[in-house]
């Protein structure tokens, strides 16, 4: 007797067999896999695939997470971090006493500072750009990873520059590439409901992720969702 075997499972045991084969996947494989429910059989695939080529290892980066500032504009209901100028505990620190900060901490294994604020009105787009610079022209050698999708949106705004020309000033002043978070809430529901009720446009996003793009193409993007970070923990990107 013969038995009727689903399109969608004869479609999944292709790609098994073209995995375990190591035959590169269509776009239409693609398709196939980012609609299917089936998560079990795609995370047993991308496990087997990674162990291939990777064997059993895992790739740290040591990190410090440094914040220049805890002023912002922005009233996230999730946020305890966020004060406004002149209350108790609002900082904003100079390259210098960033620096300052970071001699005390640091130590040689140390290869990132992974970079996020508030968005504080009170200081010009040019304090972002002067706080980047001061700490690469101190640290040559460690990687500069600063800024969500929020932050360049913000950036935007208050120095009236396109996004393309922010990230052209951030990468002068030694930008290497952004972290993940603030934008990636696309939902315009949720948005409204947990995050700040200032316009963040979806297309920051978008435009910061696109591969292709001449500008972002040099940036690369690595997800928080993916990341431990602490004053000087790890990061796994």
């Amino acid at each position: 007797m013969n038995v009727a075997i689903p399109t969608e499972q004869k479609q999944m045991q292709s790609i098994v067999e073209k995995v375990r084969s190591g035959e590169r996947l269509t776009r239409e494989d693609g398709v196939f896999l980012y609609q299917s429910d089936d998560l079990l059989t795609i995370g047993q695939l991308a496990d087997e695939v990674n162990r291939k080529k990777n064997g059993k290892k895992v790739y740290f980066i040591e990190n410090m997470s440094l914040y220049f500032t805890n002023v912002c504009e922005a009233r996230c209901a999730f946020c305890n971090f966020r004060k406004d100028q002149g209350d108790e505990g609002a900082y904003t620190l100079s390259g210098d006493e960033m620096i300052e900060y970071v001699e005390q901490h640091i130590h040689p294994g140390v290869r990132e500072f992974h970079i996020v604020g508030g968005h504080n009105p009170h200081v010009p787009f040019q304090y972002y750009i002067d706080s980047l610079k001061a700490l690469k022209e101190r640290y040559p050698n460690v990687t500069l990873k600063a800024y969500t999708a929020a932050e360049i949106d913000f950036f935007a705004r208050i120095s009236g520059l396109s996004y393309r020309e922010v990230l052209q000033e951030l990468m002068k002043a030694g930008l290497e590439s952004l972290t993940g978070g603030g934008a990636e809430i696309l939902s315009d529901y949720y948005r409204k409901k947990c995050m700040s009720p200032k316009p963040m446009f979806r297309n920051i996003w978008k435009f910061t992720g696109r591969p292709t793009s001449s500008v972002c193409a040099r940036i690369r993007r690595c997800c928080t969702g993916r990341s431990k970070a602490t004053k000087t923990g790890s990061t796994i990107c």
